[in-house]
């Protein structure tokens, strides 16, 4: 295939990150280490939190930015969710460096939790590039910033494999709002209508592209309950042809509806 005859030339294929090209590794020995760690730092600093504590702080001060950002689109900083942390255990954030410590762990925990490419996503990724797709990393972020997902993604062969990077934690704000696709489509240079993302999740992915008047596409590897009308997949190996498939007709439509407009 080649020139025009690319199949998906003309179209953006924005992926979703976590859950979706990649697994969330072990969130336990991920979680673990962070406790570890805060309490090593807070200790050379002369405070000393119960272990039990911190964790309880810690598991509450993401959950609710998790929650936010799931529901509001919100973007939580990561300084002010270390923040919140200290102002909860009554510690003084001021002392020189115990803040810059403290982040350093919070961003990095991640790397401890070895997450892994989803089987056969590289694959997946280079036969859309051959069919002509520009493919975009579309992530939300939480407290790992896009430096480090970078230096992850290059770690795991998947950074070179695409044209673009978003992260929220760039942006300011994050999936589900329209402003993450919007983005998409304006550095692609291309309408929301060829904006074709996929991801795991139904609120922030599905919800989130259809919402912004993307198409989308939902990875349910359990074979779940998707949104009617939107295609979806189990296997990494099916979403080449699945794609070709679906924005071939979604660009007859398209076709059709300037026709229908002339």
């Amino acid at each position: 295939m080649t020139g025009s005859a690319l199949p998906l030339a003309g179209w953006t294929v924005s992926l979703d990150l976590w859950g979706t090209l990649i697994t969330h590794g072990d969130r336990k020995a991920a979680d673990a280490w962070r406790i570890t760690e805060f309490g090593r730092v807070l200790h050379a600093y002369g405070h000393h939190p119960a272990p039990e504590k911190l964790s309880e702080v810690v598991g509450r001060t993401r959950a609710e930015a998790a929650y936010q950002q799931r529901t509001a689109g919100a973007q939580p900083g990561v300084e002010a969710q270390v923040g919140a942390v200290l102002d909860e255990l009554g510690i003084d954030p001021g002392a020189p460096d115990l803040l810059k410590l403290l982040l350093a762990v919070h961003t990095h925990a991640v790397l401890r939790a070895c997450p892994q490419p989803i089987p056969g996503a590289r694959e997946a990724l280079d036969a859309i590039k051959a069919a002509g797709g520009r493919l975009v990393l579309t992530s939300n972020t939480l407290a790992t910033p896009s430096d480090v997902h970078r230096l992850l993604l290059s770690d795991l062969g998947l950074l070179d494999r695409f044209d673009d990077t978003l992260f929220s934690g760039d942006l300011g704000v994050a999936k589900p709002r329209p402003e993450v696709f919007a983005t998409v489509a304006e550095r692609a240079g291309m309408p929301l209508g060829r904006v074709v993302h996929v991801g795991d999740d139904l609120l922030t992915d599905v919800d989130g592209a259809l919402g912004a008047g993307c198409c989308a596409v939902h990875y349910t590897p359990r074979r779940e309950a998707t949104r009617p009308h939107v295609p979806d997949f189990a296997d990494f190996a099916e979403l080449p042809d699945l794609l070709l498939s679906s924005c071939g007709a979604a660009g007859a439509e398209l076709i059709s509806r300037s026709a229908s407009h002339d």
